[in-house]
């Protein structure tokens, strides 16, 4: 299924109170593991038949080998008759008292319901195990793929090749795989997790993909909703329940890994199904929260920019040419003694315009104690956080307000007579303070910002 395709399936199916904002493709890494199984089988139904004669036959007095074959219309020997006689012996189903058969209870029960009658045989088990948590899934391993998307997820199940602790601990995990993809037919009695037989890890890659459509819902104007991820099926997009409870458990973790620079594609769809967004003059704010449009926050986001009093960060994943707009006023504010700080980056699409930013890093070096300029990713790993880097966009003036939303502060270079993809943003003035502290305690920033 193209973007397009899902886009259009999917613009308007939005949950209540919700817009659509980003529609991601990107691969999930699995993990296919082939095990040597013993298992618990209904047997074929021809067979099934072979032993209801043989039980019937005995219970009507042809119980010796001999009068049993006649009765059969078989010669004194037949390998197949004999082995499945034992074999009904083996499960107590008959017994061979003085050279006489007899049926036991078991058989009796046999003959009363014959689903009862189960055989144990080895077979080759292919299952997928999930490439970030290592649980075993209940999924068709033909659904996976060798090639991966453009965006994907890594493994963190880094468990060497064919090593008896990948499937440790996992057997009732393995049976109830085996049950479900089996239609509850077969039931998995026992594997040795020292022969595993097929293990598609291979240099730190899982080997094996599952593919996906990441989809990010935020809510409607005026509405006091959060934002809310969805995964669904590639091909069908019926929604995958485990993966968007995983992926909303970790919501930043996961946009930040996976969204596209931009958001540049996801415009060329909304330009194709919508109609232009016209301007709208910026709203008088009044109380604690107001609700922006694209162009108000961007009015909202330079009115910040001319009139800081003492400090303002910007938290935005790439720093392109729409940045030039505001570097007069970053040299305005810097010249007046006022502190910026600007955090940005993000390690799987860190695409900017690097004449752009050499500029602002330039300007950095001339305002050293006035401009603080981050660069999350770098940060990020040197004090060995899990976060990649941003996807926030995030605007905080003085004590007076913050703006967040999906406005790319510093990558936005679209005018209003443009198309594009409507967004919105939230400016609180609200316990302003406190998002200062949240933003430098949840990035293990120590800075010293001014008061």
């Amino acid at each position: 299924m193209t973007e397009l395709e899902a886009y259009k399936e999917l613009k308007d199916k939005s949950p209540t109170g919700f817009k659509l904002n980003e529609l991601i493709a990107f691969s999930y890494p699995v993990r296919k593991i082939k095990i040597d199984a013993l298992v618990n089988k209904q047997p074929d139904g021809s067979l099934v038949k072979v032993y209801n004669v043989l039980l019937r036959a005995i219970q009507q007095g042809f119980n010796t080998q001999k009068t049993l074959f006649q009765f059969l219309g078989l010669g004194e020997q037949d390998e197949f008759i004999l082995r499945e006689l034992f074999l009904l012996k083996e499960k107590n189903y008959v017994d061979l008292i003085a050279d006489k058969w007899i049926v036991a209870p078991e058989g009796e029960k046999f003959l009363e319901n014959e689903k009862i009658l189960r055989i144990e045989e080895h077979e080759e088990f292919e299952f997928l195990l999930d490439g970030i948590s290592g649980d075993v899934l209940t999924i068709k391993q033909e659904s996976a793929n060798k090639a991966k998307l453009q965006k994907y997820l890594t493994s963190e199940i880094k468990i060497p090749n064919r090593s008896p602790e990948i499937i440790e601990n996992k057997f009732q995990q393995i049976a109830d795989t085996f049950k479900q993809l089996n239609e509850n037919k077969c039931y998995l009695i026992s594997y040795n997790a020292d022969e595993i037989k097929f293990d598609s890890f291979r240099d730190g890659e899982s080997g094996f993909w599952l593919n996906y459509w990441l989809i990010e819902y935020i809510p409607e104007r005026n509405s006091n909703l959060e934002a809310k991820l969805e995964v669904r099926d590639f091909d069908t997009l019926k929604p995958d329940k485990t993966l968007s409870a995983k992926f909303n458990s970790e919501y930043r973790h996961y946009i930040y890994s996976l969204s596209s620079s931009d958001r540049t594609s996801f415009e060329e769809l909304a330009a194709v199904t919508e109609e232009p967004v016209q301007p709208i003059k910026p709203q008088v704010i009044t109380s604690e929260l107001a609700t922006l449009t694209i162009w108000e926050t961007k009015h909202k986001f330079l009115e910040a920019l001319n009139n800081v009093k003492e400090k303002i960060l910007i938290e935005s994943p790439w720093i392109k040419r729409a940045t030039m707009e505001y570097l007069p006023l970053f040299e305005k504010m810097l010249k007046d003694k006022k502190q910026l700080i600007i955090l940005y980056g993000i390690n799987e699409k860190d695409e900017h315009d690097y004449q752009t930013l050499e500029k602002v890093k330039e300007l950095q070096r001339e305002n050293k104690e006035t401009f603080i300029l981050i660069h999350l990713p770098t940060h990020f790993n040197s004090i060995g956080s899990r976060l990649t880097g941003t996807h926030r966009k995030l605007v905080i003036k003085d004590n007076d307000y913050y703006i967040a939303g999906s406005f790319n502060f510093l990558s936005f270079g679209k005018n209003e007579k443009q198309q594009v993809a409507n967004e919105e943003s939230m400016m609180i003035s609200k316990d302003v303070q406190k998002k200062w502290e949240q933003v430098m305690k949840e990035y293990s920033l120590n800075l010293k910002t001014n008061k």
